[in-house]
């Protein structure tokens, strides 16, 4: 007789091969049988976020924080649904009102699990986008990146990296990516950001160009830049080496892997529109 794996073991494969139709389905069945289960309720929280349900999100993932206070993951998850349901509601006191709580619970991952670096980078990405009242600010963000270079120093030239993209310095960024990606030349995230700072500031444009190819050489890995960003910042140099055919083909390339992904859509019509 075979071994079968139990409801919530399938549930979690499914979710970690990225089935989350499939997964939904089976996490569904399972909180409406253990309503108190922490980690049914992270998973369900989870999926919520990549629907966008806000509400159901922070909702199965305060109850599973109710039950593991100290559990430095459902923390992080929460922290994270919170902020990026705050991004959606614009300069409202809803949106300061989740993000302050987004701040919140990510400090309290971090100081949970304090050598965990993609908490860290998260809260600096996070405070890279809000308002110190919130939580936000450079000053917040670099004390991260300081504390992550004191972990290992190749994540914090990357985390140093995205500070300084964010402030303009793409030169500075792209410096700091170079020593990163001397260490770890397979480093989707430093490729990816490298190739968005040559899109971004017209910089080392064929070197950018070069590195966001090796990450369609890759699967992107989960919370990274997908294929179609891949191929949008591609074309955006292409764009500016006036290689129009490529330029075109990179557009179309991105639109067929992301056909919901609105800027992307508008930007292979205005760019039609504008070679025809």
């Amino acid at each position: 007789m075979g071994w079968t794996a139990s409801p919530l073991q399938e549930a979690r494969d499914l979710y970690a091969e990225r089935r989350y139709a499939e997964a939904e389905q089976v996490f569904s069945k399972l909180e409406k049988q253990f309503p108190h289960h922490p980690e049914v309720l992270l998973y369900s929280g989870k999926l919520a976020v990549k629907r966008r349900d806000w509400d159901a999100a922070i909702d199965f993932l305060e109850r599973a924080q109710e039950l593991k206070p100290d559990d430095a993951k459902i923390s992080f998850e929460r922290g994270t649904a919170s902020g990026l349901y705050a991004s959606s509601l614009g300069k409202s006191f809803s949106a300061l009102t989740h993000a302050r709580r987004a701040s919140k619970a990510m400090l309290r991952a971090i100081e949970l699990a304090p050598k965990n670096l993609s908490y860290r980078q998260a809260l600096i990405e996070f405070s890279l986008n809000a308002p110190a009242l919130a939580g936000g600010g450079y000053k917040r963000a670099r004390k991260q990146a300081d504390a992550i270079a004191q972990i290992d120093p190749a994540h914090g030239a990357f985390a140093h990296a995205g500070i300084h993209r964010a402030a303009g310095d793409h030169t500075a960024a792209m410096l700091a990516l170079d020593d990163l990606i001397a260490i770890s030349p397979d480093n989707y995230f430093a490729l990816f950001r490298f190739g968005r700072c040559a899109a971004e500031s017209g910089e080392r444009l064929n070197e950018g160009l070069n590195r966001l190819e090796e990450c369609l050489a890759q699967s992107a890995p989960e919370r990274a830049a997908s294929h179609a960003e891949v191929w949008w910042n591609i074309a955006t140099i292409q764009k500016q080496l006036n290689d129009r055919d490529a330029a075109l083909k990179a557009l179309e390339h991105a639109v067929t892997l992301a056909p919901q992904h609105q800027q992307i859509a508008a930007d292979l019509a205005r760019y039609r529109a504008d070679n025809s």
